[in-house]
């Protein structure tokens, strides 16, 4: 009996791991080019800041996108494009050490980054924080859509 129930385990694990397993190939390489000129093009909006960035959001991210930043807050699309339409804005920005990763026959990526950024608040303070991001992006009838935007701290000045 309890060869069979570690068996069924396994069985299901393995099952679990093929069904996730990255694309690759010419598929996965478009795809991949395709969401780094989505990352990179919106790093100069970020710059920009206010209705320029929050026009991103709104091209972009679902509206059930899943945002958590790096104090662990999880704020709604709509009080993020807010935030940013209020006058929020980076001063810099340094993304790097993208991994681009495709699932589902190329549908599905996530990608993974650091980066630093100086951000001016409408009360005027300024913050710089280097984080660890990771976006995830499904492909819906030819679009890019953002699904999930994740912050992890790694240091704060």
């Amino acid at each position: 009996m309890r060869r069979i129930l570690l068996l069924m385990l396994l069985v299901v694990s393995v099952t679990g791991l093929v069904s996730a397993q990255q694309t690759t190939g010419p598929v996965a390489e478009k795809a991949k080019t395709e969401i780094m000129k989505l990352e990179k093009g919106k790093v100069p909006l970020l710059l920009e800041g206010g209705s320029a960035f929050a026009d991103w959001f709104d091209r972009y991210d679902t509206d059930e996108v899943v945002l958590i930043n790096e104090d662990g807050s999880s704020p709604t699309r709509a009080e993020q494009i807010a935030g940013w339409r209020a006058g929020k804005r980076q001063l810099a920005n340094n993304q790097h050490d993208h991994q681009v990763y495709i699932y589902d026959n190329g549908n599905v990526a996530v990608v993974t980054y650091i980066g630093t950024t100086t951000t001016e608040f409408k009360d005027g303070k300024v913050a710089t924080d280097t984080v660890r991001c990771a976006d995830t992006w499904v492909k819906q009838d030819g679009k890019w859509l953002r699904v999930v935007h994740a912050n992890a701290l790694i240091s704060k000045q």
